[in-house]
């Protein structure tokens, strides 16, 4: 028997007699529950658990530096992804409190959905330092220039097979964890602040 004979046996392979991918087993302790009750509860399940799993893939990475080239790519994707559902959150939460249409949280442009933010936040008379927006808006479009179409860390090439041209050699992701930490505390400060407003108006 070769090597290669023998590392391949070491190897999961599909079994048929597993057929259902996505079954319930006696395990339950590794069941996860999918049941979502609202859009919102929805957005903030998801935006969290994409922000968990690119700070967990970080700290992987800083343990085994040899898998930091591969991780970067799902790490720079689900912190991306995490700031484009954070921003739809506020959305959904900052018209829920206007009594307005939720009808403008489609698509992937950050720049598009932060000017929907800044709108919402005027619009609701929110009293937030110009120097605290100006570092949110600096940062979402420092993101949106990296990865305007959420595609650069999700494929190698565009849609026309060419190579993504605007990045950089390379980038600190303990850096970008750092400051995807920062927006992650305004965001869900500012979705808590318009849930309590909210709270208030029904109240009366």
């Amino acid at each position: 028997m070769s090597l290669l004979e023998k590392n391949l046996k070491n190897f999961s392979w599909p079994d048929k007699k597993k057929k259902s991918l996505f079954s319930e087993r006696k395990d339950w302790w590794n069941a996860a529950r999918l049941e979502i009750g609202s859009k919102a509860e929805g957005l903030s399940i998801y935006s969290r658990g994409y922000k968990d799993a690119a700070d967990r893939l970080v700290e992987y990475a800083q343990t085994d530096k040899t898998s930091i080239n591969l991780l970067v790519f799902p790490i720079l994707f689900l912190y991306r992804h995490y700031l484009e559902l954070a921003l739809k959150e506020i959305i959904i939460a900052a018209t829920r409190y206007l009594a307005m249409e939720q009808n403008d949280i489609k698509g992937h442009d950050l720049i598009r959905l932060w000017e929907r933010v800044k709108g919402l936040i005027s619009e609701a008379n929110l009293d937030i330092p110009n120097t605290e927006m100006s570092a949110v808006a600096n940062q979402i479009s420092q993101f949106h220039k990296l990865d305007e179409s959420s595609e650069t860390f999700r494929y190698p090439v565009d849609n026309k097979g060419n190579i993504f041209k605007n990045l950089s050699e390379y980038i600190n992701i303990e850096n970008v964890k750092e400051i995807v930490d920062g927006l992650h505390a305004w965001c869900f400060g500012l979705v808590c602040v318009l849930g309590e407003y909210e709270d208030a108006k029904n109240q009366f």
